[in-house]
């Protein structure tokens, strides 16, 4: 190589000068310098990519929980027909029986004591026998009496009125909720029920963006206040099904119901929706 080719050539022309430059070790060289910027251009692209991405807001999970709540309904004034007067029911007459008495000989007998002499005659001490009548004054029975007897009726016995024991009631037997006179309530009332529901509930999966689950769950607040017997009555998907029934169980006892003055145990439905939102 002269010296207008050394002034014009490349180092690397200098370096592989009678070599062989096919072999592949000049070819790594050369083009060295504009891979590796490539590579690092490459890199601060993917860098930057993975960094925006960071940067963009999640997806947040959100459950609503819809406590059930029996619907109040007002009552109107109705105007009541005018009550007739309760017919007595004539009961049939019951004959009479009646039983002889027997006729008991009755003798008089002496209640003062005298102290007299000899010779003055006295009446005498009659022994009494075992079937002898003994009163204050002698009665003379002519003819035999009656003893009248009338049958007792059960049902005006006493105070001539009926009265009947009304039924205890079963506490251990859940009742609908529509007859007790105090519904079940959670500590705190309805909104710290909701919230309960709100912070414990978490989705089971990842929903698409506007999309819902709901879930219905029946139970039991024992007249203790203890939630038991636990249905789903409005299916939403095993795991969301078992998601709501973990949650009921992790709650305090509940304010029982109240019916007639006593605490029973009483249905309840909670309805709970799973929803995705931003």
């Amino acid at each position: 190589m002269n010296k207008n080719q050394i002034m014009k050539a490349d180092i690397l022309d200098i370096v592989f000068e009678n070599r062989n430059k096919v072999y592949g070790a000049y070819e790594l060289r050369k083009y060295y310098y504009g891979r590796l910027k490539n590579a690092l251009g490459l890199m601060f692209i993917v860098a930057s990519t993975f960094a925006a991405m960071a940067l963009l807001p999640k997806k947040s999970e959100h459950v609503i929980a819809n406590p059930y709540e029996i619907p109040k309904t007002e009552l109107a004034k109705a105007e009541m027909p005018p009550v007739e007067p309760e017919k007595k029911q004539e009961l049939p007459k019951q004959e009479t029986k009646t039983t002889p008495v027997n006729q008991a000989s009755q003798v008089k007998h002496i209640n003062n004591i005298a102290v007299v002499a000899d010779n003055v005659k006295t009446d005498s001490i009659k022994t009494i026998a075992a079937n002898d009548g003994i009163g204050r004054e002698n009665i003379d029975v002519t003819t035999p009496g009656i003893i009248k007897v009338e049958p007792v009726k059960p049902e005006t016995a006493g105070t001539g009125t009926v009265v009947k024991a009304e039924p205890k009631i079963d506490k251990t037997t859940p009742l609908n909720g529509d007859v007790v006179d105090v519904l079940p309530s959670f500590p705190g009332g309805m909104d710290a029920l909701r919230k309960f529901l709100e912070r414990n509930l978490h989705n089971p999966y990842d929903l698409e963006n506007g999309s819902t689950v709901s879930v219905q769950v029946k139970f039991v607040v024992g007249y203790n206040g203890k939630l038991q017997s636990f249905t789903t009555v409005l299916d939403g998907g095993e795991e969301y099904n078992k998601e709501v029934v973990r949650v009921l169980k992790k709650m305090p006892d509940w304010e029982p119901g109240i019916a007639k003055g006593e605490k029973v145990s009483v249905y309840y439905t909670i309805p709970v929706k799973f929803v995705m939102s931003d």
